[in-house]
């Protein structure tokens, strides 16, 4: 009985162990699945992670770039180029490459700057970052050559990525060259921007320039009206002669006719008494027909008055853009009423020097209003000589007035003859003032 017992019990271990073997390795295997599941959802998480490339500044959102497929010739550079771990090391493939000047190479120099800006924020040593900024500023100069505009993306990457001054002016030129526009009001902001953020320490200042330098050549090629604003700020800014100079000489070709955007400035409250003036020089020397520079140089003389100030530079400011304005009526001539009440003030607020450029320009003009303000202002200069309070300026300021009336001729005879008669008859001017006169009467009357 007991020795049954003990074979019984026995048994009973001994299935109970196989048991717990057996669930032991359901167990081993539950957790073996589980781990494994675990992992594979980690995997495909990071793997989604990574995919995504970190978020840029863009106005929409950038579609893949398609490439053709390499040739023969290139598939081999490319295959090592990949095969390079370091961006000294792909350096050397991209300088061979253009060294053999190979046809259809673009595509090459295409997916060599996708995988450099893919590296270049895994790079840490000095040398390598200098190697990666040399192979960018190679590659975006090959592209931009070769107008590649599928590479634009790529190329305003380096714009945003790589902090050498240098290579991102290269690749805002690339940009212009590619023709592509997706990335043009990126280059009008980088100018703007660098515009009105003048630099005092040298390094800060030469990096600031090249990236002008760099915009300004990009929107050269671009030749949009939109950037011709940015431009012309830059060619009157706080910038080397050299950059102000690259400026000047890019708006002619971003704009024949400017004459709407530089009204915009003359008129507008933003900006300096320097930067309106200069906005009327330009306009002088753009390609715009006379009747619009006449119409910007009227709005100049009222803007010049317009505008008061108590400091000495900026008053000679105003002063000399309403010498050029007058300059230019005189030039081009003006049907615009408002132009009388900008030269009477001229001449009743004015200095001698612009009291006699108003003389000058009404003389040009020629018409009745320009008769009835010379003889309004000869009659003052007679009174006064008549009251013996005459200053030596009137002295010379008569001898101007009165030839100016004669040039207006029988236009303006109602205004001009009395005063004239007056002054010819009077013994208190001098025999040649009288004789001045007498010629401007025959002229009148003639």
């Amino acid at each position: 009985m007991i020795q049954h017992t003990c074979d019984s019990l026995l048994d009973n271990i001994e299935f109970l162990y196989d048991n717990i073997g057996t669930m032991k390795r359901i167990l081993f295997f539950t957790v073996m699945i589980l781990t494994t599941m675990v992992i594979f959802a980690q995997s495909d998480e990071l793997a989604v992670q990574s995919s995504e490339a970190p978020p840029l500044m863009f106005a929409v959102a950038p579609e893949p770039i398609v490439l053709p497929p390499l040739s023969d010739e290139l598939a081999p550079w490319f295959a090592a180029y990949e095969q390079a771990r370091t961006a000294s090391e792909k350096l050397v493939y991209i300088r061979s490459v253009i060294e053999r000047d190979f046809e259809g190479a673009e595509n090459f120099y295409a997916r060599a700057l996708d995988r450099l800006l893919v590296l270049y924020p895994n790079l840490r040593t000095p040398y390598e970052l200098d190697a990666a900024s040399t192979g960018a500023r190679l590659l975006v100069a090959k592209l931009g050559e070769a107008q590649y505009t599928d590479a634009a993306l790529n190329i305003w990457r380096v714009v945003e990525i790589i902090p050498e001054a240098i290579t991102r002016a290269e690749a805002m030129i690339a940009l212009g060259r590619t023709g592509n526009t997706t990335y043009l009001p990126h280059v009008i902001q980088v100018l703007t921007d660098t515009n009105y953020s003048p630099q005092s320490d040298l390094y800060v200042r030469e990096n600031s320039e090249r990236l002008a330098y760099g915009a300004i050549r990009s929107l050269e090629f671009y030749q949009a009206p939109e950037a011709y604003l940015p431009v012309f700020i830059a060619s009157v800014g706080w910038y080397s002669q050299r950059i102000r100079s690259q400026a000047a000489n890019t708006l002619a070709i971003i704009l024949d006719d400017p004459i709407e955007t530089l009204l915009e400035v003359v008129l507008g409250s933003g900006h300096s008494y320097h930067v309106k003036h200069a906005a009327l020089q330009t306009s002088e020397n753009s390609h715009s027909s006379n009747e619009d520079k006449a119409r910007i140089a009227v709005a100049a003389l009222n803007e010049g008055w317009r505008n008061q100030t108590g400091n000495n530079f900026q008053s000679q400011e105003l002063f000399q853009m309403r010498i050029l304005a007058m300059s230019m009526i005189r030039s081009y001539g003006t049907d615009d009423p408002a132009v009388y009440t900008a030269l009477d003030r001229s001449y009743r607020e004015g200095s001698y020097d612009e009291r006699m450029a108003v003389i000058q320009t009404l003389a040009s003009l020629g018409t009745e209003d320009s008769a009835q303000l010379l003889s309004s202002y000869l009659r003052t200069v007679h009174i006064r000589r008549l009251n013996n309070i005459l200053t030596p300026s009137d002295e010379r300021l008569v001898r101007a007035l009165i030839p100016a009336l004669g040039y207006v001729g029988a236009t303006g005879r109602t205004h001009s003859r009395p005063i004239l008669l007056q002054v010819e008859q009077s013994y208190n001017w001098n025999i040649p003032v009288r004789n001045l006169a007498s010629n401007a009467l025959r002229q009148v009357d003639s």
